[in-house]
C-alpha cells in the first residue's frame, strides 16, 4: 500500500477518534466512530490471504451494527429530549440502547463472540489497532456518560468478561486467540473501575495499552502464532525473558508491573464497600493466570528440539523495527510496580 494512502487512513483513523473523546454531541461522535471503522478497514483488509478477509468483513459487520444501534439510541433521544447533547439521556430504553452498542464494541461478554474470530485472522500489527486503538472511542464514550447508561448492565457485562475471558483463553493453542480472551478479561476489569474511580480506570487503561503493545511486537518479532511456534522464542535467552515476564506482567502476577492492573481496581472496590464483586474478579483473575503460566512453562521451562543451524539463525537475524519499543516498553512492565505509591493517588 502506498506510504502516502497509509498515512491518510491514520490521520483520519486519529481525527475518528479525537471526534468521540472531545465531542458532546451525538451526531459527531458517531461520525468518529464511523470515520474510525471506515479508514481501518483498508489497512484490515491489504491480506492476501483469505482468512484475514474474513475477520475484516466480519469486524465491518459488527461494527456497522453497533454504529447503526448508537445512531438509533441517538435519534431516540434527539425525538424525546429534543437535543443532540449527550447529557440529556434520560429514557431507560434509550440507555439500554446505547449501552448494548458500546457493550459491542468493546467486546465485553456476552457480546464478546466476534473479538477472538476476528483478531485471530488478523496480523500483530493489526492486532494492535484492534485490541488497543480502537478501545479507546467507545471507552472514553463510558466515562463520559458515566452518570446516565445503566451501569449496573456495565458492571455485569465486566464481570462475565472477566469470567468468560479467564475461561476462554484455557483451551487455547493459538497465541492471538489467547491475547483476544485476554484482552476481554482486561476490558472487564477497567469498564468495572469507571463508576468507582475514572482515574484509576484511565491509568488502567494506559498500562493496559503498554503491555498489550510490548506482547503484541515480541510476538509479531519472533512469528508466534500457535504455541508449537515458541521454539523460536526458546531458541533466543533475551526473547525467551522478555516474553515470559511480559506474559506474567500482563497475567497480574507480582511483582510484576501488570501486578498493578489487580491491585489498584481492588482497592477502588473496597474503599468504595463494592465487597461483593471482589470474589469474582480474583476467581477470574486466577483461572486467566493459569494459562499464562502454561505458555510460559512451554516458553521457558520445555526445551524445545532444536539443532545449531536454527540456533545460529536465530541469532543472525535481521533487527526489526520494532525493537526499539521492546526495549522502551520492558522495563516499565517488569519494575512498574515500585511505582505503586505514585499510582495510589489516582485513587
Amino acid at each position: 500500500m502506498n506510504r502516502i494512502v497509509v498515512f491518510f487512513l491514520i490521520v483520519t483513523l486519529t481525527l475518528g477518534t479525537s471526534l468521540v473523546i472531545l465531542s458532546k454531541h451525538w451526531f459527531p461522535i458517531w461520525l468518529g466512530l464511523e470515520l474510525s471503522t471506515l479508514s481501518l478497514l483498508p489497512i484490515l483488509s491489504f491480506n492476501t490471504w483469505s482468512r484475514g478477509n474474513e475477520a475484516t468483513l466480519k469486524y465491518f459487520l459488527v461494527q456497522a451494527f453497533s454504529a447503526a444501534l448508537l445512531l438509533n439510541g441517538a435519534t431516540l433521544n434527539l425525538w424525546n429530549a429534543g437535543s443532540w447533547e449527550i447529557t440529556f439521556t434520560g429514557n431507560p430504553l434509550i440507555n439500554s440502547i446505547i449501552t448494548l452498542a458500546l457493550v459491542i464494541k468493546l467486546g465485553l461478554a456476552p457480546c464478546h463472540f466476534w473479538f477472538p474470530d476476528v483478531l485471530s485472522g488478523l496480523t500483530f500489527n493489526n492486532g494492535i489497532i484492534i485490541a488497543c486503538w480502537q478501545k479507546i472511542a467507545p471507552l472514553f464514550l463510558i466515562i463520559n456518560l458515566n452518570s446516565f447508561i445503566l451501569s449496573e448492565i456495565i458492571l455485569l457485562c465486566a464481570i462475565l468478561s472477566v469470567i468468560i475471558g479467564a475461561w476462554g483463553g484455557l483451551n487455547q493453542i493459538s497465541i492471538r486467540k489467547i491475547l483476544a480472551y485476554s484482552s476481554i478479561g482486561h476490558m472487564g476489569w477497567i469498564s468495572a473501575t469507571i463508576f468507582f474511580s475514572i482515574q484509576s480506570a484511565i491509568l488502567l487503561f494506559v498500562f493496559y495499552l503498554l503491555n498489550n503493545v510490548l506482547i503484541f511486537c515480541i510476538c509479531n518479532t519472533n512469528s508466534l502464532y500457535s504455541l508449537s511456534t515458541l521454539s523460536k522464542v526458546n531458541s533466543n535467552p533475551t526473547s525467551t525473558l522478555l516474553f515470559s515476564l511480559a506474559l506474567l506482567s500482563l497475567g497480574g502476577l507480582p511483582p510484576l508491573g501488570g501486578f498493578l492492573n489487580k491491585l489498584i481496581p481492588l482497592s477502588a472496590f473496597t474503599l468504595n464497600n463494592s465487597l461483593i464483586i471482589i470474589p469474582f474478579f480474583i476467581g477470574g483473575s486466577l483461572l486467566s493466570l493459569y494459562f499464562y503460566l502454561r505458555v510460559t512453562f512451554n516458553t521457558s521451562l520445555t526445551l524445545f528440539p532444536q539443532n545449531s543451524a536454527s540456533i545460529l539463525a536465530s541469532r543472525t537475524l535481521n533487527p526489526s523495527t520494532q525493537l526499539f519499543i521492546i526495549s522502551t516498553l520492558s522495563p516499565l512492565i517488569i519494575w512498574g510496580l515500585l511505582l505503586t505509591p505514585s499510582f495510589y493517588l489516582f485513587i
